[in-house]
């Protein structure tokens, strides 16, 4: 029998999708009108709407590169390509577009358009193709007989969702005379990370179901010792006792045959290894967006949302109670641990600005709540504390060096009496690896500043719309003893704190520390760069584990 305590890291691998429906014949390449490979960049793909694109060599579907559409605030937006003299209205054609993506619901709806103008100079728009694909799967949108209308004029070519902001890539984008069969590529498998923590109990074969197909890799793991990857060990634990065996297999036999018994989900220790900050910046950056998407901020039917709980402390540095609100994610459980975030108001503000009321609507627990049931961010906790601790001043009273000071005083408050409370009152996974800090403004002064400060602390590091005054060298005494993330946002319409946060995103650059540099077009001093950042952090936050 072994024990494991170890960190789980694992692969499971996901199959092309190809439509069966399409005949195996292939159509000579010297017979394409267009072939987008992707492979030379955007090759005349432009964004549409919010969208962003970019040429990507995370997945391909032929080759090694595709197309990256991200940014999407509405279905509508997504990659568009103009069809040039080569397109005649009135005459048959045959098309073909490749998509995935790698993050959402488990299915999505694409379609490939087309946009144009009729005889009366009215826009309209036309459904070429249209397929439903499995997350982590390439799919074939394909039509081989599609007529343009005879009197259609500036004709773009798009791709589209039905109703999802999902990001995507496209790849191999193929036209050719009607009646032309272009078969789906042979598409490399999609590896799809399976990260501590994500795992059905009994589902030790790793592919989502828990069925009798598991019970061969539970016995012959238990009888070698040695399972496919940890993660499968830890699914195999089906009693939680942190040992693999004869237990565990007449558990999981007796759920299989449909006994009323219960499989338990282990805790996931980790090793608090994490990527170091050149390594996990360079997978998150390809992932970031602009801007929230709009059905982000939306409560959804089906998704639940955490819990806001307002609360004090008293600080023995302050001589005085501190108020606190905590964010507490839905189904919270003292039977499992989980990662902190800390977010800090800015000048003036108080624990309720990141959380309850901003310039409008705060839509943090939305969008927290949405990413956590997406499955695009890990259940966590969010701390919204009040930052000020001036030991003779309840409140802020003026913007000079005495109130700047008792800002700063916070790291003290936060890092000996805030951080120990939480961890006390709460199932707070603890380590650097499991604790985030952001905040905006004055808050994302604080960030960088306490980040720098007690990189031991704080893997993951992040800034809004940062006031001036952060000191310090902006470098780490080495790439291990760095947070894995440092998130830099700024807003083009910041009329307060101005191009202060560039300087930050400067000094990082120059000291060649790895950094994001999240610029948000329109995005002023307030709940619009707020709500981008937090869409994206949430999302990267906790993910660093090696």
């Amino acid at each position: 029998m072994k024990k494991f305590f170890s960190k789980a890291m694992a692969a499971a691998l996901c199959f092309s999708a190809i439509s069966s429906a399409l005949p195996t014949v292939s159509a000579a390449e010297s017979d394409y009108i267009l072939h987008s490979t992707f492979e030379s960049g955007e090759e005349s793909w432009t964004p549409r709407g919010s969208a962003t694109v970019a040429q990507s060599s995370k997945i391909a579907c032929a080759g090694t590169n595709s197309l990256y559409v991200s940014g999407r605030t509405d279905s509508w937006n997504g990659c568009t390509f103009a069809l040039g003299s080569s397109f005649k209205a009135g005459s048959e054609y045959s098309f073909s577009a490749n998509v995935a993506y790698t993050s959402g619901s488990d299915t999505d709806i694409f379609h490939l358009t087309l946009q144009y103008n009729d005889a009366s100079g009215e826009t309209q728009y036309d459904k070429i193709a249209t397929a439903t694909a499995a997350k982590n799967q390439w799919t074939q949108l394909a039509n081989t007989s599609y007529t343009i209308p005879a009197d259609a004029t500036d004709m773009q070519l798009y791709i589209e969702t039905d109703t999802s902001t999902t990001s995507f890539y496209a790849d191999e984008i193929i036209a050719a005379a009607g009646g032309t069969i272009i078969e789906a590529p042979d598409a490399p498998e999609i590896p799809i990370t399976t990260r501590p923590g994500e795992f059905f109990a009994g589902d030790v074969n790793l592919d989502t179901k828990v069925d009798i197909y598991d019970l061969v890799p539970a016995r012959s793991g238990v009888i070698s010792g040695a399972f496919s990857s940890e993660t499968a060990a830890y699914a195999a634990d089906v009693n939680a006792d942190t040992f693999n065996d004869i237990s565990d297999l007449a558990l999981l036999s007796q759920y299989i045959i449909g006994r009323d018994v219960e499989l338990k989900k282990p805790e996931v220790s980790s090793s608090g290894e994490m990527r170091t900050i050149s390594v996990y910046t360079a997978e998150v950056e390809p992932n970031v967006i602009e801007f929230d998407t709009n059905d982000s901020r939306q409560e959804k039917a089906g998704v639940q949302y955490g819990t806001i709980v307002s609360k004090s402390y008293y600080s023995d540095f302050c001589k005085r109670e501190k108020k606190y609100n905590v964010l507490l994610p839905a189904g919270y459980s003292e039977d499992k641990k989980y990662p902190v975030m800390y977010v800090m108001h800015g000048y003036y503000e108080n624990q309720d600005r990141m959380i309850i009321k901003g310039n409008g609507t705060m839509y943090t627990r939305q969008i927290v709540g949405n990413a956590i049931a997406e499955g695009a961010a890990e259940d966590m906790i969010l701390v919204f504390p009040y930052i000020y601790s001036s030991q003779t001043e309840a409140d802020c009273s003026g913007m000079n060096d005495a109130n700047n000071i008792a800002y700063d005083n916070f790291e003290k408050v936060l890092t000996t009496e805030l951080m120990p409370l939480i961890e006390k009152e709460y199932s707070v996974a603890t380590g650097r690896e499991n604790t985030a800090i952001t905040g905006f403004s004055m808050g994302g002064r604080e960030s960088l500043l306490i980040g720098m400060k007690h990189p031991d602390k704080f893997g993951y590091v992040g800034a809004i719309c940062a006031a001036p005054g952060v000191t310090g060298s902006f470098s780490f005494a080495s790439e291990e003893e760095a947070p894995s993330l440092i998130f830099l946002t700024a807003g083009s319409n910041d009329e307060v704190v101005y191009t202060t946060p560039e300087g930050y995103h400067n000094n990082f650059t120059k000291n060649n520390v790895p950094h994001i540099w999240h610029y948000v077009n329109g995005g002023y001093h307030g709940d619009n760069s707020i709500h981008a950042h937090l869409y994206n952090f949430v999302r990267f936050a906790f993910k660093a584990d090696k």
